[in-house]
């Protein structure tokens, strides 16, 4: 009867602790997007003063796809794409998973349903308040919507390859993680319309992202490799979106 009675009240200990873990994450996404408009807003006026000193200011022409930008998402992709040739990989992602369910076996949280929407959300925050970014807010809703299709596009191509790989269906788990695809593709979105302003701001949507990743990870739905998959997958799609808006953006103005 003690012994009922102690899990019992265990287990409703844990349900408030999740319940607490997640009103942090709410407070703290509340407080980075006042914390990033505020910054924004000063850096604006700073880059507006500085612009106004220069009488004839140099335009460089952003490469979304040369070699040194791919290199973190392609090895990310790499790493998980040589899980069926490397034991190792495979031994990695078991014992990471094992240990979670072992010492981690009643956590839960949704947590990461809401904070992968943060980057991007925050930018849109930022539009509403006139804060200058590299695009304007229609174009952010194009930019937005294609890297969404590129990442669902190609990341159900990889579920359906997958899923006829046995090392990659031992826990019932999918491949890749497509919170993390869409947290990484919202934080490299948010990362090209403030890098110009501001860097160290534009790499805060990135600790949301791996927030989301880890508790992907945590609530066991998830392997390591299928976290690192989504977010190589989510950092390109929003480039090779980038590439493709100026493409198109390149060949109106000659046509006009």
């Amino acid at each position: 009867m003690l012994v009922s009675r102690m899990h019992k009240i265990d287990g409703n200990l844990f349900r408030n602790v999740n319940k607490t873990v997640t009103k942090y994450f709410v407070i703290l996404l509340i407080f980075t997007f006042e914390c990033q408009v505020l910054l924004a807003q000063n850096i604006n006026a700073t880059s507006q003063l500085n612009n106004d000193t220069i009488a004839h200011p140099i335009e460089t022409k952003p490469r979304y796809l040369q070699p040194g930008t791919l290199v973190i998402p392609g090895t990310f992709l790499i790493y998980a794409g040589l899980k069926p040739f490397i034991k190792g990989i495979e031994k990695l992602d078991d014992t990471i998973y094992t240990n979670i369910k072992t010492n981690h076996a009643g956590f839960h949280t949704n947590a990461e349903d809401y904070l992968m929407w943060a980057p991007s959300a925050s930018l849109y925050f930022l539009d509403a308040c006139k804060v200058k970014t590299k695009h304007n807010f229609k174009e952010h809703l194009v930019l937005d919507a294609g890297s969404i299709i590129i990442a669902g596009g190609v990341g159900y191509a990889m579920r359906l390859i997958s899923r006829n790989i046995n090392v990659y269906k031992t826990y019932g788990t999918k491949f890749p993680s497509g919170h993390t695809a869409n947290a990484f593709r919202s934080a490299e979105l948010f990362h090209q319309e403030l890098k110009d302003n501001n860097k160290l701001i534009s790499y805060s949507g990135y600790v949301v992202a791996t927030a989301v990743g880890v508790l992907r990870i945590y609530n066991k739905d998830h392997l390591l490799t299928e976290v690192l998959a989504g977010a190589g997958l989510g950092i390109l799609s929003t480039k090779l979106t980038y590439w493709i808006f100026d493409k198109v953006k390149d060949k109106k103005k000659q046509i006009d």
